[in-house]
């Protein structure tokens, strides 16, 4: 049980919040984190498909699993709505939520392209000689757009997306978060099966 006092008309009132409340608005958050995962996923699979076709002239499927989405770009998403899930959207927050996207992406991308290299021995990206690089995986000015886009996410897309996903009841989004996190594993068992069999693939991801 949690307890929270609010003043009014000079005397203070007593609200009182049941478990059952804090459960409620936990599990609301996870479906919301789930559904926000996902469209953003889809989103960076056709960023991804555009800049590779901008830079190359090629149309090429982009990311390891077999449906249209870039789980590192969801992943993403997903750690900026967890990090700004409780801030408001306010001029004064601009710089705090620019230094932390930046930070915390650019550290999100930097570890993740050590991971592939270092434990899955794959290398998805590099930018080894560009200006200012750090560690071969992420540069200062990709830090900089990311907190120039992590800014935008906060102010733009999420509220934007919890506006939509408030509309929806919540045994609805029960119901399509078990289809989806569903779908996602079986996604993933059989790209992982196909990548083994099949490990041309992965360069021709990393070599589109």
């Amino acid at each position: 049980m949690k307890k929270e006092s609010t003043q009014k008309n000079g005397k203070y009132k007593l609200v009182m919040f049941s478990n059952k409340d804090i459960i409620e608005n936990r599990k609301r958050s996870f479906y919301e984190l789930v559904f926000i995962f996902t469209l953003c996923s889809i989103l960076g699979y056709f960023v991804e498909t555009g800049y590779v076709f901008l830079d190359t002239g090629n149309l090429v499927k982009r990311g390891m699993l077999l449906g249209p989405y870039c789980p590192i770009y969801g992943f993403g998403a997903s750690i900026l709505y967890l990090l700004f899930y409780n801030i408001k959207p306010t001029k004064k927050n601009i710089p705090y939520i620019f230094f932390l996207s930046a930070l915390t992406m650019g550290g999100f991308e930097l570890l993740s392209g050590l991971g592939f290299k270092y434990i899955l021995n794959i290398e998805m990206w590099n930018y080894h000689g560009k200006f200012l690089e750090i560690l071969n995986y992420t540069t200062v000015p990709i830090l900089i757009g990311w907190g120039i886009l992590g800014t935008i996410y906060v102010f733009a897309i999420q509220p934007f997306l919890s506006k939509i996903l408030n509309k929806i009841p919540l045994a609805i989004k029960k119901r399509l978060t078990y289809m989806i996190i569903t779908i996602y594993l079986f996604d993933f068992a059989i790209s992982v099966f196909r990548i083994m069999r099949y490990p041309d693939i992965l360069y021709k991801l990393v070599h589109p």
